[in-house]
């Protein structure tokens, strides 16, 4: 019986803690904030693929140039710029272009330089362009994998934009226009603003002893600078495993230290490389797969004495303790400290979104929660406490007697429905009827609150649907949706009652089952007699 549950709870993927979600700005799908006029664009929107970050690029100037509204407001004011861009990376180089065709009045803004993030990758590093088979909108196309030949390509298409080299502060609203707020130089007015500055902010900290030390690193340059040296790579993202795969291939001795058990779905030409380069020829690279297709990874210390230079060690579910001059502590996947020979660590565990600037600007966060969103909660749920006690005719109820009165809704349904004429009355008197049968449920509060329970699983349902447009999810909420509305509402309100005036529950097994699964059953004769 363990077996099975085991494998459930698997399925389930409850042997991964959930963590919580990354915050990010909120951005709606045609790249648009809570800010008027002020678009997101690039790894900011959740999908860190560069040809989406192009593409994204330039088909948000396509719709800001399609806005009728953007047309009317554009050159009507002097010093007005049609639209700012910040950031100088693949999606604002992408928009930049896309601005020059239609002609706007527009300045690009970059901190450091074109492409830094590509820039800063170590070198000859290869870079897949995902999916392979997607054109992007616009004219930035790229088509090499290796960093060299693709910033080169990059360079070559952009080589008549030339960014203003400046720090934006915050992006706000005056009045009808954008204000880009630079220190210490005077702020620009525009019309538009897309952002696409990345994920720019801070490089995330192990948070031990020791990372303040020299040797460690949050990016790799050049892999031979640490050719036959003992090196740490923290982290379990393609960045961190391509630098693990670069060092080794220079010679290094590499340890990867992963928080979890398995990588999450790497590219798979990493997979064969770590395959290839790993110290025991006969692990495997484990990656979040189903249960039946999952393998396990080989834990444990850096290396024996008889693992041969260039070579790579997993050690998953692990994380670091302490850094020191010439080594460093792991705790291993069994709780065990490992003291591992190193010279240089790589701290490999991404960069935090810059949330400040998006704070300083106005632009909401998901995760976040204002003041009015917290009092929107608040009425929220006094209005369900109110909508529960007066389904239960609770303290409401007793407190105001009118509410329970035999002429109160929902008491009168019956009467207001015979009211539509000599058919609809008809109708009612005979409970064996469809109509006479819905009459008597919706005297009951519970089939309003049942109802209005369904409706809601029902529009959620779609709203999800029309988000996330897959088969799986198609076929999730419309199961969830059935199941609310035949046996959870059809089926207590009016299924059971229409069984119950055509006799099912009178006597026999139909009665034992009445009884057992509901109030005492009353007879359709003492029901007859009942005026209502």
């Amino acid at each position: 019986m363990i077996a099975p549950v085991e494998k459930y709870t698997r399925w389930l993927h409850t042997q991964w803690p959930a963590g919580q979600g990354e915050k990010l700005p909120r951005v709606n799908d045609d790249g648009s904030t809570n800010i008027p006029g002020v678009y997101i664009t690039g790894d900011l929107t959740g999908i860190p693929l560069l040809k989406f970050a192009s593409d994204r690029g330039s088909r948000v100037v396509s719709l800001i140039v399609a806005d009728p509204a953007f047309a009317k407001e554009r050159g009507a004011d002097d010093g007005i710029l049609d639209l700012v861009i910040v950031g100088g990376g693949v999606s604002g180089m992408a928009a930049a272009l896309e601005a020059d065709k239609h002609k706007l009045n527009y300045q690009i803004i970059e901190a450091s330089e074109p492409f830094s993030t590509i820039a800063n990758f170590p070198k000859a590093k290869p870079i897949f362009a995902y999916p392979t088979d997607m054109i992007p909108a616009g004219d930035l196309q790229f088509g090499a994998e290796v960093k060299e030949p693709l910033l080169d390509e990059l360079r070559e298409q952009t080589k008549d934009i030339h960014p203003r080299r400046a720090r934006v502060e915050k992006v706000v609203r005056k009045g009808r226009v954008l204000e880009v707020v630079i220190p210490g130089e005077q702020s620009i007015l525009a019309h538009r603003v897309i952002i696409a500055i990345g994920r720019s902010g801070n490089f995330r900290k192990l948070g031990v002893p020791g990372e303040k030390l020299d040797k460690v690193y949050n990016r790799l340059h050049d892999p031979k600078d640490f050719c036959n040296k003992n090196v740490a790579v923290i982290g379990g993202g393609d960045s961190a495993i391509e630098s693990a795969i670069a060092l080794a291939q220079c010679g290094a001795n590499v340890t990867i230290s992963y928080r979890k058990p398995e990588f999450s779905r790497p590219k798979p030409e990493n997979v064969e490389k770590l395959n290839a380069l790993q110290c025991d020829p006969n692990a495997h690279v484990a990656i979040e797969a189903p249960v039946a297709d999952r393998v396990t990874t080989a834990t444990g210390p850096f290396m024996d004495e008889h693992a041969r230079p260039g070579c790579i060690t997993l050690m998953m579910a692990s994380r670091p303790k302490e850094i020191l001059e010439d080594s460093m502590v792991i705790t291993d996947s069994e709780g065990i400290d490992q003291t591992v020979p190193n010279d240089a660590v790589f701290a490999m565990i991404g960069r935090e979104p810059p949330l400040d600037f998006f704070r300083r600007s106005g632009v909401r966060i998901h995760g976040e929660t204002t003041g009015f969103e917290w009092l929107f909660i608040g009425l929220f749920f006094l209005a369900m406490i109110l909508v529960y006690d007066w389904k239960n005719e609770g303290v409401i109820s007793h407190a105001m007697p009118a509410l329970s009165a035999e002429t109160s809704f929902p008491k009168s349904m019956p009467d207001v429905i015979a009211s539509w004429g000599d058919g609809w009355s008809a109708q009612i008197a005979d409970r064996t009827s469809i109509i006479g049968t819905l009459a008597v449920s919706m005297k009951g509060r519970s089939f309003y609150y049942t109802l209005a329970y369904t409706l809601c699983v029902g529009g959620f349902g779609i709203a999800r649907i029309r988000r996330r447009r897959t088969p799986y999810v198609t076929v999730q909420m419309s199961v969830l949706f059935l199941v609310q509305f035949i046996p959870l509402f059809l089926g207590p309100e009016l299924i059971r009652h229409g069984l119950g005036y055509h006799g099912v529950f009178d006597s026999g097994f139909g009665r034992t089952i009445a009884d057992y699964m509901f109030a005492p059953y009353i007879s359709d004769a003492a029901l007859a007699a009942h005026d209502w």
